[in-house]
């Protein structure tokens, strides 16, 4: 077996490693999220709106003169 043809294809394996595991990591990343969140309300910005009696939430007018 020649160095080149070693080389490439321990180049494939290594882009094929990489990519299962970045496909991996990514649905073990759902999975967590979808955890951490399912006995969470979340609230709406409408919802903190109407909380705070205001007409923005973050933003406060501002009278240039």
């Amino acid at each position: 077996m020649n160095f080149i043809a070693f080389l490439s294809f321990s180049v494939l394996v290594i882009i094929i490693l990489t990519l299962v595991f970045g496909i991996t990591a990514y649905f073990l990343y759902k999975i967590r999220e979808r955890q951490k969140r399912k006995g969470v309300d979340i609230a709406t910005y409408d919802e903190l709106k109407e909380e705070e009696g205001r007409e923005y939430l973050f933003l406060d007018k501002v009278s240039f003169k």
